[in-house]
């Protein structure tokens, strides 16, 4: 007897997000500001992405690792419009604390400042693919970072950031209380409806975008979460440099994040054992939703090296349930 199928329900405010626009208020991010003059050799020095080659007013897919190339975090790295010594750190929330702490550690006679940024602001999302037209309609600067990050300045009131890490497009304006609350009700008097976090979520999955603390962990390297995006392969040496050029020149990690594609829309898999057909323990889904868009269950599972290839038969199993799911290397057209 398998997992029983689940009736397809958008989650509240899924709409909005696949079809025009929705906000959200969310805290699941934090900033933290590095300056002076020595911001970018020093980042240069740490963090895996190539921040000497990030130009101001535009942000990149980044991490820190430790040496052996573990995640210590996933990261954004932005650079200020205007101040080119002026660097945000765009964290989880969680490990906003212990990397500055870990940073401090890292440096040692550059001339630069480390400090959370922002504090007492608060973030209001709003993503979709008309999202950037609401913004403009309720009169907020956009940066123009195509599909990519971007960074510009809300006059002295704050931030806006444009995202690519949402799954949908995405538009995070950073400021006071006031401004926030002036902008929400510019929204909602525009109809934009609000997206639950369960709607952000599905929209997450759906991209099969990778979540710190469920998808990455420090349990695993960059390499086997297969976020190459984050890393340069033509710079020096960084933290885990030497297993991140080791696995690209020689070969592939001993597990892999993949996607996982069930063939009906099961849900409640999360945290599921992936097994081979025969039965042999393969690995286990991280993320999982029904998803509207696919109209089936989808999610990540990380999987030994024999089982990331695409269209290899899977049984994610709970308790006594399986269900049949199938993993993707590339992402449907």
């Amino acid at each position: 007897m398998g997992p029983a199928e689940s009736r397809i329900v958008a989650p509240e405010g899924y709409a909005g997000l696949t079809e025009d626009a929705a906000w959200a208020e969310v805290a699941d991010r934090g900033l933290l500001e590095v300056r002076g003059p020595d911001a970018s050799d020093f980042l240069q020095r740490i963090l895996a992405s190539d921040a000497a080659a990030l130009e101001p007013g535009h942000g990149q897919w980044s991490a820190l690792l430790d040496g052996r190339g573990h995640w210590v975090t996933e990261a954004i790295l932005f650079r200020d419009p205007v101040q080119a010594d002026v660097f945000l750190l765009d964290l989880p929330e969680e490990r906003l604390e212990p990397v500055a702490q870990r940073l401090e550690t890292l440096h040692f006679a550059e001339d630069l400042t480390l400090a959370p940024h922002a504090e007492g602001a608060g973030r209001l999302l709003v993503a979709g693919p008309r999202a950037a037209a609401r913004l403009g309609e309720a009169e907020l600067p956009v940066p123009d970072a195509g599909d990519g990050f971007g960074i510009t300045a809300l006059g002295d009131e704050g931030l806006v950031l444009r995202r690519a890490d949402r799954g949908v497009p995405a538009w995070e304006v950073i400021a006071p209380t006031p401004r926030r609350e002036e902008l929400r009700r510019s929204l909602r008097d525009a109809g934009v409806a609000e997206a639950s976090p369960e709607a952000l979520e599905t929209v997450r999955i759906e991209a099969f975008q990778p979540k710190w603390g469920v998808d990455l962990t420090e349990a695993e390297t960059l390499p086997v979460s297969d976020e190459w995006r984050r890393a340069s392969l033509a710079k020096g040496c960084y933290p885990g440099q030497e297993v991140v050029a080791r696995v690209n020149t020689y070969g592939e990690a001993p597990r892999r994040l993949v996607r996982l594609f069930a063939d009906a829309p099961i849900a409640g898999l999360s945290g599921a054992e992936l097994l081979s057909p025969e039965g042999r323990r393969l690995g286990e889904v991280r993320s999982w939703t029904v998803s509207p868009r696919h109209g089936v269950g989808v999610g990540l599972g990380l999987v030994r090296r024999r089982a990331a290839r695409d269209g290899f038969q899977l049984v994610a199993r709970m308790a006594d349930d399986g269900a049949s799911v199938s993993v993707r290397l590339a992402e449907p057209a």
